[in-house]
């Protein structure tokens, strides 16, 4: 297979011996290169031999001497060169299997490689680890790894991932971590299913790993380093009966039991270990705790930690806002969970500032109003809450579009967004820096 190279590093012994993009890297050291992973395990090294396939076909083999930790210079097209492993469950609250009817090809790929989650953080259920695996595991340190945990009943993790067979998983994190691999967990909660006593058994479970490993955070060596623990999303298109999103006080509860847990870990193992999502605090009507309640912040891009992040970076800038208004219509839009977190931060610009910038909820009418998340907001949702001409500016965060074009889930652009809206419409970054840059572009000093 091997992979494809997108681009050579200007300077570097690539670009020396004549490797060119749209050429492929088959093998280094008669080692098969299948992914990223391999390139860089193979690449350490003071002697290679490199067998490119040329664009053209022709079969290069190029002997290269560097020093051991210098980089070849190759950059290619994608992490993983042959095919992603895909999911082979069935997962009875997966998001994907509630998505819009004919979405983009894109959205509907379910990876479960191993590979992916190390080098990108995806999640993981484990069902489709082969003994192969484990071995590039160990030899390589493939580590640290996010899994998929659930439920540690075999039975009940069976019935939620759709399997044919019991779902054991707590074999598979211990024969991980005796492996010397680090693990992130999480557990997508669904009421009645797997919370309450399974819930309970499943973090007794776990916290007895990491208790076992007895070296969480403070050496490289292998234990369960945190678990999340992320409310259940439903959309409009979800038609499994067992489902249903859990009330203010079910999610107000839940925090408190986990914030009990929290405490006896952190006497136990210097850490908290258990995370509640930052939607269950915005569900309860709860603050979110400080920043540094969420440690290293392990979890962040699981939705775990964000708001609090994003709120410190806020109090470390916000004596910079300048002194006078932004320009008048102005509005930011964002979705509902997003409005928790920057809502105040809107009335802080606003007074100030003298200014009256103005802060849009937008409801999700696309997936339905029980997604939240503002990353799921899409131009059918702006152009249903707001009014063509309403506004003379509109700033939304970068999380609405896919991650290299300007393009929401329903596939709308950006510019015909604003076309339809006739509003000039600028996209902010996640920082709290990048709001106030983009709110002041046109107003500086």
């Amino acid at each position: 297979m091997g992979g494809k190279i997108a681009g050579i590093v200007p300077g570097s012994i690539a670009e020396e011996i004549g490797i060119e993009p749209g050429d492929t890297l088959v093998a280094i050291n008669d080692n098969p290169v299948n992914d990223l992973i391999d390139y860089n395990y193979y690449e350490d090294g003071e002697y290679l031999e490199l067998t490119i396939e040329k664009a053209n076909g022709e079969l290069w083999l190029c002997s290269v001497d560097k020093y051991e930790d210098e980089q070849i210079g190759l950059i290619f097209a994608a992490n993983v060169f042959d095919r992603i492993r895909s999911c082979a469950n069935h997962c009875l609250f997966c998001f994907i299997d509630q998505l819009q009817p004919n979405p983009r090809p894109s959205l509907l790929l379910k990876d479960d490689d191993y590979r992916m989650s190390f080098m990108e953080g995806n999640f993981i259920t484990c069902t489709n680890l082969r003994e192969e695996d484990y071995q590039r595991i160990a030899q390589m340190r493939l580590s640290p790894l996010y899994i998929s945990v659930h439920t540690v009943d075999p039975l009940l993790r069976q019935q939620m991932l759709g399997r044919k067979k019991p779902a054991e998983i707590l074999l598979t994190l211990q024969r991980l971590i005796s492996m010397g691999c680090r693990l992130h967990t999480q557990i997508v909660l669904c009421p009645d299913i797997n919370d309450g006593e399974h819930l309970e058994k499943t973090l007794d479970s776990l916290a007895n790993l990491a208790l076992d490993s007895n070296r969480l955070l403070e050496t490289p060596e292998g234990g369960v380093l945190s678990i999340a623990v992320v409310p259940v999303g439903i959309t409009k298109y979800q038609r499994n009966p067992q489902l249903r999103l859990f009330t203010p006080e079910e999610a107000g509860q839940l925090i408190d039991d986990i914030e009990t847990r929290q405490e006896q870990y952190l006497q136990k193992l210097g850490s908290r270990l258990v995370f509640a999502a930052d939607e269950l605090y915005i569900k309860a009507g709860r603050p979110f705790p400080p920043a540094d309640h969420y440690e290293d912040f392990a979890q962040i891009e699981n939705g775990v930690g964000m708001a609090a992040l994003f709120l410190k970076r806020w109090q470390d800038i916000k004596d910079q806002v300048p002194q006078h208004p932004v320009a008048a219509g102005t509005a930011v839009a964002t979705g509902t969970n997003g409005a928790a977190v920057i809502r105040d931060i809107i009335n802080e610009i606003n007074q100030r500032s003298g200014s009256d910038i103005t802060l849009v909820e937008v409801p999700n009418i696309f997936y339905g109003p029980t997604v939240t998340a503002t990353g799921l907001i899409t131009g059918t949702c702006l152009l249903h809450a707001i009014d063509k001409g309403q506004y003379q500016r509109l700033l939304i965060p970068s999380n609405m579009l896919k991650f290299d074009e300007d393009i929401f889930l329903d596939d709308m652009t950006v510019s015909q967004l604003s076309n339809k809206l006739e509003t000039p419409i600028d996209i902010v970054g996640p920082h709290p820096a990048d709001l106030l840059k983009a709110l002041f572009s046109d107003n500086s000093d």
